[in-house]
């Protein structure tokens, strides 16, 4: 289980990266998306390196060069969500 957990929140880093450049964005941020349909996404082992690429698509989304609907979706998602977070993330 700690090796499935370790390998779940190196992608997310992975991921995290991809959607800082406007030419992964997209990609990284539908992967996401879809990971986010799962409510086991969002378990307390994976809340940081998720807020992590939350935090991005939050900073970068309206920029130039980014999907801002697709980033509104996901981040949309995430705060139907908000309950699964721990009280410092929600």
């Amino acid at each position: 289980m700690e090796k499935h957990i370790q390998q779940t929140n190196d992608r997310l880093q992975c991921i995290k990266q991809h959607l800082n450049n406007p030419s992964g964005f997209q990609s990284a941020a539908r992967e996401l998306l879809e990971w986010c349909s799962d409510q086991r996404a969002f378990q307390l082992q994976f809340e940081d390196s998720l807020m992590g690429c939350l935090t991005v698509v939050y900073k970068v989304a309206s920029q130039p060069g980014y999907d801002f609907d697709l980033g509104y979706r996901l981040l949309a998602v995430c705060t139907s969500h908000k309950d699964l977070f721990s009280p410092k993330s929600a």
